[in-house]
């Protein structure tokens, strides 16, 4: 190579021989971090606006796996709690939590209950509710099979809490902990404390970690709306989703009163950071700690850092991921800035490296690709963590989407997490196992026609293999890629 064209190509190089590098040693460096969750929570809700809030925290870091979400009586009834909910759930592609409601047990509504009720969390005239979906049975559940700690969030009353550790006494021992948001513990008061205080006195008779977050310390808590701006200027949908949410002129209102406060949605920040906390053990022998936001400036820089995690890329050998043109095809270049303004920095790093170890751009590979990314935002988790089925054959050109499949997913041959069934007819389609619950996602016909169309277009043009048709196939893969929202292209059964 002459001594110009190394210089011209420098770039490239680099990030080629980081590419192999990935490749190689990738398993091996992977054992330092396992990219996996880091808390795995049970979520109880009343669903308060400040819950809304929370719970986008607990779904923007990857550092908790969401169990399950369960609603109690309080802010909302239950079940009008778990049709908000659920809409969230499917707004984020997070259908695959898991929700139940409670009990309706108030007798006295509270005031606030009418401006929450007007607050959208997503689309909820599409949520449909049926029988089955019993909070208590589904804490059970999620306790019994678990076989990592588990932290009980309740952001509401104990309600739901103290009937399952009351139907199963033996099932405390799988709690490490509850974090709790109360005002006090010592002594005992506090709205979430009030919805039942019943409940209050069965959780505490057991011996179970609980740590009570409240905003006590601080001198000016107020969710203002110079920090709701800065949420709704983040590049997130779960910021973005906050702003859309208070978007409402009785929200608003008590947001220029001072009314709204950093409540429940310190929580996630306290996890992540508990270094902005103080902590104020009463009676040791009675499990419960007081747990005291401090530095709030600090809170509120964490609280918009968990929001926007989602931009920052993990990889195991790369700090973050390329993405400056210089370093791509010049073909790829005019693309790369819309893709991942598009699909996220997710899809991206994930439709690089499955080109890379594809050996080609190839249409079926990025299916793939955004099939694996789809599942794994489905149950809302990382990599490593599915069972993969794929009808894809082992034929090309079907089959080339078993490379995104493992590429997105981590579910590798080498990890024993994907099966390729050999029956036909084979299909861009495949089944996603986690936790006791499998779900199967389909190229929809009218993409698939779409592909097949292109396709033959391009032998008639071509001829089949041809570089022209290679070339083709390449600008092809590069606009579906582009063009193909993950979201829309699947069929979900």
């Amino acid at each position: 190579m002459k001594k110009d064209n190394f210089f011209k190509n420098k770039p490239r190089l680099i990030f080629t021989a980081f590419l192999v590098l990935l490749f190689v040693f990738g398993g091996i460096l992977s054992f330092a971090h396992s990219g996996k969750a880091q808390f795995h929570i049970l979520i109880d809700t009343d669903a308060a606006l400040d819950d809304l809030r929370a719970i986008c925290l607990f779904l923007a870091s990857p550092e908790f796996e969401v169990l399950a979400i369960t609603t109690s009586d309080g802010v909302l009834s239950p079940k009008l709690g778990l049709i908000k909910v659920r809409s969230i759930l499917e707004s984020f592609g997070h259908e695959g939590i898991p929700t139940g409601a409670g009990p309706e047990t108030l007798e006295q509504i509270p005031p606030w209950r009418d401006l929450n009720k007007k607050v959208r969390w997503g689309e909820e005239e599409t949520v449909e509710i049926t029988e089955g979906n019993n909070a208590v049975d589904l804490i059970l559940t999620s306790l019994e099979f678990e076989e990592e700690p588990v932290l009980f969030i309740c952001l509401g009353g104990l309600t739901n809490l103290a009937a399952a550790l009351t139907e199963k006494p033996g099932i405390h021992e799988k709690i490490e902990r509850i974090i709790w948001y109360n005002d006090s513990i010592d002594p005992l008061f506090g709205t979430n404390c009030e919805f039942d205080t019943n409940a209050v006195q069965t959780v505490f008779s057991i011996p179970i970690l609980l740590e009570a977050v409240s905003n006590s310390k601080i001198d000016n808590p107020f969710f203002s709306q110079e920090f709701l701006q800065s949420i709704g200027s983040l590049n997130s949908p779960y910021a973005k989703k906050i702003a859309a949410s208070h978007k409402n002129n009785g929200v608003i209102q008590q947001i220029k009163s001072e009314h709204f406060e950093f409540w429940d949605d310190l929580l996630p920040v306290y996890l992540l950071f508990p270094e902005l906390y103080v902590t104020q053990t009463k009676k040791k022998e009675n499990h419960r700690t007081m747990i005291q936001a401090h530095d709030l400036k600090n809170i509120k820089a964490k609280y918009l850092e968990i929001l926007t995690h989602q931009n920052q890329v993990k990889s195991k050998v790369f700090d973050g991921f390329p993405d400056s043109p210089e370093l791509f095809s010049d073909d790829v270049q005019p693309y790369i800035n819309g893709i991942i303004k598009n699909h996220g920095k997710e899809e991206w790093r994930i439709g690089v490296l499955t080109n890379e170890l594809h050996g080609h751009l190839g249409i079926y590979a990025i299916i793939g690709a955004k099939m694996g990314l789809r599942a794994r935002q489905y149950f809302h988790i990382g990599v490593d963590d599915i069972l993969i089925t794929s009808y894809a054959g082992k034929t090309p050109p079907i089959s080339c989407m078993n490379d995104g499949l493992q590429v997105s997913t981590g579910g590798t041959v080498g990890h024993g997490l994907i099966t390729v069934s050999p029956n036909p007819p084979f299909l861009p389609k495949a089944a996603f196992s986690f936790k006791r619950k499998t779900v199967s996602f389909r190229l929809k016909d009218r993409y698939w026609n779409i592909i097949k169309r292109d396709i033959k277009k391009g032998i008639q043009l071509y001829g089949l293999n041809t570089e022209d048709y290679w070339k083709y196939v390449r600008k092809l893969a590069l606009d579906y890629w582009l063009e193909w929202n993950r979201m829309d292209i699947f069929a979900v059964s």
